[in-house]
């Protein structure tokens, strides 16, 4: 029994020496635009959850842009790291958009920063009934901005919903018609 906790020990030693040795991943920020941040308190639910990632940091978030800055430690966050052949940007940021969407039920997800200039995109409002619900809020959120050439959108409970967009992308007359198409709208 003795020779047999000896070993154990010494193996334990062993490998620790040799994980001592490895040299730790430098940690990388990626900034992405966060699909999923409908309203204020959307920022204290990612910061709620961002802890339960393993190697992921939120640096900071900026609500009006739905920009994040994350810290990402490659080690920790991609599977089957080589530290000769890290991950590239891009890569990480798809790890990062699937460890949140699953942490999330997809109720967030990433996307690369915007393609149009912020003093080229132009905000449209549409108005819907009062949406004091928060789940009717998302609704109606997830069915605008997830629409090709909408940048960011909010969603209040007044039923106002803005939307930054590309117009070489989309139109007023685009979103109304996803606006239409949202199932539960038509009842008050």
């Amino acid at each position: 029994m003795r020779t047999f906790i000896s070993s154990l020990v010494f193996a334990s030693l062993f490998v620790a020496g040799l994980t001592a040795d490895l040299p730790a991943a430098p940690s990388v920020e990626i900034s992405r635009r966060v699909v999923g941040l409908f309203e204020p308190s959307r920022v204290e639910d990612l910061k709620e959850i961002v802890p339960t990632l393993p190697g992921v940091e939120l640096v900071r978030v900026d609500y009006a842009s739905t920009v994040a800055v994350w810290r990402l430690d490659p080690a920790l966050v991609m599977t089957n790291y080589n530290a000769k052949k890290p991950p590239s940007e891009e890569q990480l940021g798809q790890r990062l958009d699937s460890l949140l969407g699953t942490a999330t039920n997809r109720t967030f997800t990433l996307k690369p920063l915007a393609s149009i200039a912020a003093d080229k995109a132009i905000t449209v409002e549409l108005h819907t009934h009062i949406l004091d619900c928060r789940g009717c809020r998302y609704a109606v959120y997830n069915g605008i901005a997830k629409l090709e050439g909408v940048e960011s959108a909010t969603v209040g409970k007044d039923g106002l919903i803005a939307a930054r967009i590309d117009s070489s992308k989309t139109d007023q007359k685009t979103l109304d018609a996803a606006l239409k198409k949202i199932k539960g709208l038509e009842h008050p």
